[in-house]
């Protein structure tokens, strides 16, 4: 339901921008998916918010997509194999967002042959290598893009714009070995970064890792064991040491264990089931501000959580023409200690709520806990050879948000994300997002807050 899966062959024939294929770019071409804004990195899909969609490289998450402002994505198009937009009906072993699910999967490398393939563009210059590590049995593929305006302007800028930053990067690189016929291993990561700036200077970047086990027990029974590595960061600085200066940077750093089963029950029905944790270190901002001899540390505190969710869902046929895909997700979310937990006492009608207690959360105490039953649901009917008829049902529950307090598009406000921390657990019927403490993640420079509701 509502999926539309492209080759890279597909992508690379859409018109693109200083024709330079991008998959971002290429997939706001479908029905249903909207762009931010101009020079804004992120998409909308059927009306919901940039951060209501999980997006994956090689199921490793990414939290900022964009490089230039948005113009490009940190996808590179020679390291990807098939791009994947999930729109509605999404399957219950994807979980923490509430809109669509971008799935993009990496090429394998070439398991025969040596090849090589690069280009120079207006903006950046690109390199891909792949070949056999040995034949038939195990391959890599290496991906390297630069972009090069600040070479190109550097004779025209006058002395005090010699060391001016304008430049990005990624390099994407993957290895995979066949162990034997029931084993094989697959190692991918990406690194990404933009760097701009001159008497002040700010750059972000994304860092992922993913190490996945497929192993068949059976002709019947396949799993696949992912260990998950991400982490995203930015960071803002202006001034010298030993003068006026400010400092800052921010960080999201989260680990991940993914074990998932196929169990085909018989030709007309496959059987998925599995479970996901997530570890999450959350850096809402490092700051430090300068004053000649004098400094003012105005960090906030580091934040963790665990969300963890297991999941069984069903695709069976019943006759020619129609299928069905169903199944059902928990998952839950635990902010955990060291923190500071408030305690309040009961609601009045048209009084805040009065404080009853606060106190100090040692490390890992769990401080509160959000869960949620998400049931799946989708139909297709066949009509003809041409048509068919689908429907499909989603509960979703996401528990990291967007925070962002001005439209434009810096990279501290187009794509942080903060966790719900509230404590006690609200009343059912009061909305989470509004009920608790939200750590600011994304802030300009100087505006560094914690927002109590």
């Amino acid at each position: 339901m509502s999926t539309n899966t492209l080759d890279i062959r597909q992508i690379r024939n859409i018109p693109a921008l200083l024709g330079e294929v991008d998959i971002v770019r290429s997939i706001q071409l479908l029905p249903g998916v909207s762009t931010v804004g101009e020079g804004a990195g992120g998409f909308n899909v059927r009306g919901g918010a940039a951060d209501q969609n999980l997006v994956l490289l090689d199921e490793a998450p990414v939290y900022n997509t964009s490089h230039l402002f948005g113009f490009f994505s940190i996808f590179n198009p020679d390291a990807v194999k098939e791009v994947t937009l999930v729109k509605g009906g999404i399957p219950a072993r994807y979980g923490g967002r509430s809109s669509s699910l971008l799935d993009v999967r990496m090429s394998e490398g070439n398991y025969r042959e040596l090849r090589v393939d690069g280009g120079i563009g207006l903006v950046f210059s690109r390199l891909a290598l792949e070949g056999p590590l040995k034949k038939d049995t195990a391959s890599f593929l290496l991906a390297a893009r630069r972009s090069y305006i600040d070479f190109l302007a550097a004779p025209f800028l006058e002395e005090d714009m010699k060391d001016a930053l304008f430049n990005f990067y990624d390099l994407t690189a993957k290895v995979n070995y066949r162990v034997n016929k029931r084993n094989s291993l697959f190692i991918s990561g990406t690194l990404a970064r933009d760097n701009f700036g001159q008497s002040f200077t700010f750059n972000w970047g994304n860092t992922t890792t993913t190490a996945r086990w497929n192993h068949l027990f059976s002709d019947r029974l396949f799993m696949n064991l992912t260990g998950i590595y991400s982490n995203y960061d930015y960071e803002l600085r202006f001034g010298e040491a030993g003068e006026q200066s400010f400092n800052w940077d921010s960080k999201i750093l989260n680990f991940s264990l993914k074990p998932d089963f196929i169990f085909y029950l018989n030709a007309s029905n496959t059987l998925r089931f599995g479970a996901k944790a997530t570890w999450y270190k959350f850096e809402p901002g490092n700051g430090v501000v300068g004053n000649w001899d004098e400094s003012n540390n105005i960090s906030l505190p580091l934040k963790y959580a665990l969300e963890s969710g297991v999941y069984l869902e069903n695709e069976q046929r019943l006759g020619a023409g129609i299928a069905l895909q169903y199944g059902l997700r928990y998952s839950r979310f635990n902010y955990l200690g060291p923190g500071k937990v408030y305690t309040y006492h009961d609601t009045v009608p048209n009084e805040p709520r009065r404080l009853k207690q606060e106190y100090e959360a040692g490390r890992s105490e769990s401080i509160t806990v959000y869960d949620q039953l998400e049931p799946r649901f989708s139909l297709k009917i066949g009509i003809g050879d041409n048509s068919s008829l689908k429907a499909s049902y989603n509960r979703q529950a996401q528990y990291l948000h967007l925070v962002s307090n001005t439209a434009a598009t810096t990279p501290w406000t187009s794509g942080r994300r903060v966790p719900i921390i509230s404590s006690p657990k609200p009343p059912a019927s009061t909305p989470l997002v509004t009920s608790g403490i939200l750590a600011r993640l994304s802030m300009r420079p100087l505006n560094c807050i914690i927002k109590i509701f």
